[in-house]
């Protein structure tokens, strides 16, 4: 029982009590909901992947089965196919629940993120309590109706931006970004012990480990965390003792994975994906797969894809890289001397569409458009805007740094969820109103923001339902099982017409592809005549692999020896005499 203040009446006890018992019944609600809807979700998509996801699972394969060196790489981070290798080593999934597996690794993480959002939300309306200054007769909105509209944008979000059915490591970043976030809100209330700035140097660290891109931004903590320190208790030489400590903190988790991969790569590297992106999307590099070279400026390919034919064009790449598909196993071995550069023109482009994606992401299901609308509707009849000041915005800077980091390069949304989350959380706490239109706000402006998140969510759970009930066949598991009953064994060579990116069908047979005729190329391969196909056909005989594997059955009809996998749109072909 809560015990009385000294001249507290029974009456405001009794009231503090029901308040607690009624928050525990609001959290018991959501977190059963988040159970529910998240696991429903991951079921609904348990077999799809990306191409991602099958370097990250093939990683943790290698790790699984004593191959350490596999978690480190330039292009994909360490962090989540080293938690996927200790899932493998303790529960050995079979190859066929292999995926549904990682989804269920992904719903546990899932629900760490959550853990780790009401945690920043409570420091959120703890550091809101702390503010003075308010104009007389204007309240904040109720806690309990934040915390449902915080509860019901993470679940929003789940459904929309981040979903825990994407398998990559966006997912630990989030938990972690709003983990961080919360930190810097209790420096803001004038907590910042030598242990907590210790442990903002550990959350930084580790989300470096999952994400490189978080290495940037991770100095944007820093540095805020410092700048709210000095400001909250007027002594920057006593700030600047704990963030130097948060910063060694921060350095002694990354240095080792830093040093790992400058080893690797005879330079000095924080990892490799920022600059091949920055040279794909901005100087017009090659995208994912085959960089030659092509602009001139990007650089000279130090061990690029072998093109061995021209028409239509083949590339080989059956060595050194393991996986089933060796370009997206490792793309920075593949990509290595390429060199990015300032342009102008590509900057001025990839900010054009950058805004264009955040403006997408902003109207995916267009309740944010109502929940801003009804707020600010309200807030301009009997109220007004509190940013918290200064100090306050320090807190959100780290969030639009990364906003705006992205924005130079390539906005997605699971990339940018977290941080949008967590400002909308800030404008949604920031509304004061007049105490005449408390009512308003219970009857109206409230119930309105949950049903436009409400229904908004109808959609996509309706949808994973009907997923789940209708169990549809997983077609690159059909392939995967097709080529063993034709006698293709797992560890076999193969080619591909059309891209390997997105041939899951490969490492669900376990074979690998050593050699491709490109998504974008396989219209040249179609559009061939009968003897130049059969001799695109040959060369990927002599290039070792057993079979041919393509989808388009066009293509298969108009040149004999094709086999279609039975109960799919694939077909193979096979060089005479296999």
């Amino acid at each position: 029982m809560i015990p009385l203040e000294r001249g507290q009446a029974p009456e405001a006890n009794s009231r503090l009590l029901i308040e607690a018992q009624t928050g525990r019944r609001l959290r018991l609600l959501f977190w059963c909901l988040a159970i529910a809807l998240g696991a429903l979700e991951v079921w609904a998509h348990r077999n799809e992947v990306n191409p991602d996801s099958i370097s990250y699972i093939e990683r943790a394969e290698a790790a699984a089965q004593g191959d350490g060196p596999a978690l480190v790489g330039g292009y994909w981070s360490p962090l989540y196919p080293l938690l996927l290798s200790v899932g493998i080593r303790l529960f050995h999934p079979t190859i066929y629940w292999e995926f549904t597996f990682v989804h269920m690794v992904n719903l546990v993480l899932y629900l760490g993120d959550l853990f780790c959002f009401e945690i920043f939300l409570k420091e959120l309306l703890a550091a809101r309590r702390t503010e003075s200054g308010l104009d007389k007769g204007l309240w904040p909105v109720p806690e309990k109706i934040v915390w449902i509209w915080g509860y019901l944008l993470f679940l929003w979000n789940s459904q929309f931006w981040l979903s825990p059915a994407m398998v990559n490591p966006d997912i630990i970043v989030a938990g972690l970004v709003y983990l961080a976030t919360a930190l810097l809100l209790r420096i803001y209330q004038g907590k910042g012990t030598w242990l907590l700035f210790a442990g903002l140097g550990v959350a930084l660290g580790v989300a470096y480990l999952a994400k490189t891109a978080m290495f940037p931004i991770s100095f944007a903590f820093l540095a805020c965390g410092f700048l709210l320190l000095g400001r909250t208790e007027g002594s920057y030489p006593h700030a600047l003792a704990r963030s130097v400590l948060a910063t060694a903190v921060f350095l002694s988790v990354a240095s080792p994975l830093i040093l790992a991969l400058s080893k690797e790569k005879h330079r000095v590297t924080l990892g490799d994906s920022g600059a091949i992106a920055y040279a794909e999307l901005v100087n017009g590099a090659r995208m994912w797969t085959h960089w030659q070279g092509e602009p001139p400026g990007t650089g000279s390919p130090a061990h690029a894809t072998r093109k061995v034919l021209g028409h239509p064009p083949i590339y080989e790449f059956a060595e050194p890289i393991a996986g089933s598909y060796p370009p997206w196993y490792d793309p920075s071995y593949w990509y290595e001397g390429i060199r990015p550069h300032f342009s102008c023109k590509g900057q001025l482009w990839v900010l054009f569409r950058s805004a264009n994606s955040y403006l997408k992401l902003f109207s995916r299901s267009g309740a944010l458009y109502v929940v801003f609308l009804a707020v600010i509707v309200l807030v301009g009849k009997a109220g007004k805007w509190d940013w918290g000041g200064s100090r306050m915005s320090l807190v959100w800077l780290p969030s639009l740094a990364a906003l705006t980091m992205y924005a130079l390069v390539l906005v997605e949304q699971r990339y940018v969820s977290p941080f949008a989350v967590m400002l909308i959380e800030w404008v949604l706490t920031s509304t004061r109103f007049s105490a005449s239109k408390a009512e308003t706000l219970r009857k109206r402006t409230a119930p309105v923001v949950v049903l436009a998140l409400v229904v908004a969510m109808a959609w996509p759970v309706t949808r994973d339902l009907r997923d789940t009930l209708a169990n549809r066949p997983y077609e690159p598991w059909e392939v995967a099982v097709g080529l063993h009953k034709m006698g293709i064994p797992p560890g076999a060579r193969v080619g591909s017409i059309g891209t390997g990116l997105s041939a899951y069908w490969a490492h669900l047979a376990g074979v690998q592809i050593i050699a491709e005729v490109s998504e974008r190329d396989q219209t040249s391969f179609s559009s061939a005549d009968p003897a130049r196909k059969e001799e695109a056909l040959r060369k990927f005989s002599e290039l070792g692999a057993r079979v041919v594997v393509m989808k388009n059955s066009s293509a298969a009809q108009s040149i004999e020896g094709w086999q279609k996998v039975a109960g799919t749109d694939y077909y193979v072909w096979r060089p005479a005499g296999h």
